[in-house]
């Protein structure tokens, strides 16, 4: 019996356009230009003049590098799938996981302690290079940072969930006017293509203000978007950066947690101020301890680039500064976890889907290759369609991170919304 071949991917050969608006953002909103200096500046926002001169021109430079290494995309995919770092595509006969019917509420949910898979009109994600794509296809180092956003797990909405499990590929199955997903493979500034998909590489807490402010600024400007009556889902995932290059780089590990506690609270603010009818996957990363058994664990090859990739892995047998990794995981947790974050349309969910990695995805202390993209940094495709699967059983139930098997199957354990519990979770992780 022949087996039917999944939908191939459709790329659009049209050059993106690029919209660049953020100048005028940071000006509206009172973020101050100051004079370019080597040496550090005060707390705070700001930006220079370099911002102001070079960010179009690396903007079109990133691009084309961009377009330039999609041209290519059939055989580059190729090329990961028989490198196994593709999920295995789920076939035309086969059903989806979960019963559909009853997946969205006869009528508009008022209180977000009652919202259905399928109420969630609008997607969105801010974050880092985990949620832009950055290097999931990756084959070398001139391919490393090209983002594929449309394969990332809590954002991205390329392909279908036969092909590419992501969360909106699940969530389009129950509302199939969901918005915001990106559509493609683009840079974060690409409106048409990105959406509302705004994480960014090397992206760290500081920033998450000034995102939330596009983000709302998005909104806004989308006829699509509903503000007041559209229920929004918006996934966040940051920290990695903070922890690999700004903590040891700080003038002090006090300051640091300072910046930190006072830009997440001011993130956490404005959603809350200006999106009605939001509820926040907030994806925390592991405690340091974790972090640091991860990266011991890759491969030679990896290890050698780590300091580039990771500045602060080798400082943390400084006490000080460990102490503070160790504080960084339970501030953002206590303020997440504040009142004032919590009413009938607006819920920050935190969840630790990556408390385990270390163990879960390698075998007798080597990191497994297949879920990692080239650089060892990055998910794969198969990273992130398994995380997209986790992120949706703790969406829904309370995903099993102690099990190795079901995180390594996109499939195995999938859990679905039920007649008893079809409501998705609005309490956070316990840790």
């Amino acid at each position: 019996m022949q087996q039917q071949q999944p939908p191939q991917p459709q790329l659009s050969s049209a050059r993106p356009g690029i919209e660049n608006y953020s100048t005028r953002l940071l000006q509206r909103h009172g973020v101050k230009r100051v004079d370019f200096r080597l040496a550090s500046q005060e707390e705070g926002l700001y930006y220079t003049e370099l911002d102001t001169a070079m960010r179009d021109i690396l903007l079109q430079m990133r691009n084309l590098s961009q377009q330039t290494v999609l041209a290519k995309f059939d055989w580059i995919r190729a090329r990961n799938v028989q490198a196994g770092r593709m999920q295995l595509p789920v076939l035309q006969s086969k059903r989806f996981p979960c019963d559909l019917s009853g997946g969205r509420s006869p009528e508009v949910p008022k209180d977000v302690r009652q919202l259905r898979p399928g109420d969630i009109d609008i997607v969105a994600t801010c974050g880092d290079s985990s949620n832009s794509g950055t290097g999931i296809l990756g084959l070398g180092e001139l391919d490393a940072y090209v983002e594929y956003r449309g394969y990332a797990y809590t954002g991205g909405g390329f392909e279908t969930w036969r092909t590419a499990l992501t969360l909106p590929n699940i969530l389009k199955l129950y509302n199939p006017r969901l918005y915001g997903y990106a559509v493609g493979h683009s840079l974060g500034a690409d409106v048409n293509v990105a959406r509302f998909n705004l994480a960014e590489p090397m992206l760290n807490i500081q920033d998450l203000p000034f995102q939330a402010l596009v983000l709302i600024e998005r909104f806004r400007r989308d006829p699509r978007v509903n503000l007041r009556a559209h229920w929004k889902l918006l996934s966040i995932q940051v920290g990695a950066n903070d922890l690999c290059s700004e903590l040891c780089h700080s003038p002090s590990p006090e300051h640091f947690l300072r910046v930190v506690a006072r830009q997440l609270h001011e993130t956490f603010r404005i959603l809350k101020e200006h999106v009605p009818r939001l509820l926040i996957n907030f994806i925390v990363h592991p405690d340091i301890d974790e972090l640091l058994s991860l990266l011991s664990r890759a491969p030679a090859k990896c290890v050698q680039r780590m300091p580039y990739f990771c500045s602060c892995y080798n400082r943390y047998d400084d006490k000080t500064l460990y102490d503070a990794a160790k504080r960084f995981l339970h501030l953002q947790l206590s303020i997440a976890a504040l009142p004032e974050f919590r009413s009938a349309d607006f819920a920050i969910v935190t969840h630790g889907i990556l408390r385990n990695i270390s163990s879960l995805w390698s075998e007798q202390g080597i990191m497994l290759k297949h879920f990692f993209a080239n650089d060892c940094i990055h998910y794969s495709q198969l990273g992130h369609a398994v995380l997209a699967k986790q992120l949706w059983n703790n969406m829904v139930g309370q995903a099993d991170l102690t099990s190795v098997e079901e995180w390594r199957r996109p499939y195995k354990h999938f859990l679905c919304p039920s007649p008893k519990r079809p409501y998705l979770r609005t309490e956070s992780d316990v840790y």
